[in-house]
């Protein structure tokens, strides 16, 4: 199993260069002009150097608020060589680059011959994530229900392989955490421990979908340095072959800044319980279907409760045998 950019940038990055050198590790890559190399600078920011041929030795209209990008020659093996030089400019996204990084280096491995042309058209696809604003530092029960949510997808990734990602369309602004053929899911989390009471907001979120069932799914978790952080909740997804790009834009959806991981990796919750329950006839809400005359809701805004599931009965839902076929072309 190939090292993840992550391990050998911190590993490279505990001795720093001199000035205007590079502390480089061999990535275990190649292309037709030689390795990729990882490398750290006297400055400590993280790099990928990627060989080039003399002719493709150019200018490069691409930048970014995080990131540089320059052809550079330098000094290989006694004598100058060309090399493409993507660095990370802001550390606070340290963590974001090692996964470009590792999405780079795949690119450079299926196409060799082209490593210059992989190089770009992934950093392309990765431009928005790292030109996007800051978003603020998410609460602790914030981190707690985004916690929840990653815990579910990663209960259907494992049953259903990376595609599950396309369920979770939250991030998405559907009324929804999870969309399937069959049901949606809604996901909630508590971190008192007394109590499995939840928040829901607005009329719509607990109403169901035409044709399809509803379920909520509720964490009640508590904070303890021996638990689980967001952060390494998406390690976990990421190990389960869930696409980088694709998990790091739904969090871009979500709220969620890598900038801030490093906060964050801090913040843990152990889960005391998890319960699921069908939203039906007998499940306490507000909606059109329990308001009358419904045209009432329409004039109420800022609308929220809370719902004791503690009083209710679950219901078990095997993930594995959900199907979601007809969703996000899956």
């Amino acid at each position: 199993m190939k090292e993840t950019s992550s391990s050998v940038y911190q590993f490279l990055a505990r001795e720093l260069s001199g000035k205007g050198k590079f502390r480089v590790r061999d990535s275990g890559v190649e292309c037709s002009q030689g390795v990729v190399f990882h490398a750290v600078d006297s400055m400590g920011r993280l790099t990928i150097l990627v060989p080039l041929s003399n002719s493709e030795v150019g200018f490069v209209d691409w930048n970014s608020k995080a990131l540089s990008l320059e052809f550079k020659s330098l000094e290989f093996h006694n004598e100058l060589s060309p090399f493409l030089i993507l660095q990370c400019t802001d550390d606070k996204l340290d963590s974001q680059f090692a996964l470009l990084s590792d999405e780079v280096l795949d690119a450079i491995e299926l196409e060799p011959a082209q490593a210059l042309k992989a190089t770009l058209s992934t950093l392309d696809r990765w431009r928005r994530l790292f030109e996007s604003d800051r978003l603020g530092i998410l609460g602790p029960a914030q981190l707690a229900g985004l916690l929840a949510e990653l815990s579910v997808l990663e209960r259907l990734v494992s049953a259903h392989g990376p595609k599950a990602l396309a369920t979770w369309q939250g991030p998405n602004g559907n009324r929804h955490d999870f969309v399937l053929s069959e049901c949606s899911i809604e996901v909630k989390a508590t971190t008192n421990h007394n109590n499995m009471v939840v928040t829901v907001h607005g009329s719509k979120q607990l109403l169901a979908p035409e044709n399809a069932d509803l379920y909520v799914h509720a964490f009640q978790m508590e904070p303890s340095p021996e638990g689980t952080s967001v952060p390494e909740k998406i390690g976990d997804l990421l190990a389960l072959g869930v696409g980088r790009l694709d998990l790091l834009a739904k969090l871009d959806g979500a709220k969620y800044s890598d900038a801030h991981s490093k906060i964050y990796r801090s913040i843990r919750f152990s889960p005391l319980m998890d319960k699921t329950y069908k939203v039906d006839s007998a499940f306490p809400r507000i909606t059109a279907e329990t308001v009358c005359p419904p045209e009432v809701l329409e004039k109420l805004s800022n609308l929220s409760y809370a719902v004791d599931l503690g009083q209710l009965e679950s219901y078990p839902l095997d993930v594995a045998r959900l199907q979601f076929h007809a969703v996000g072309g899956l």
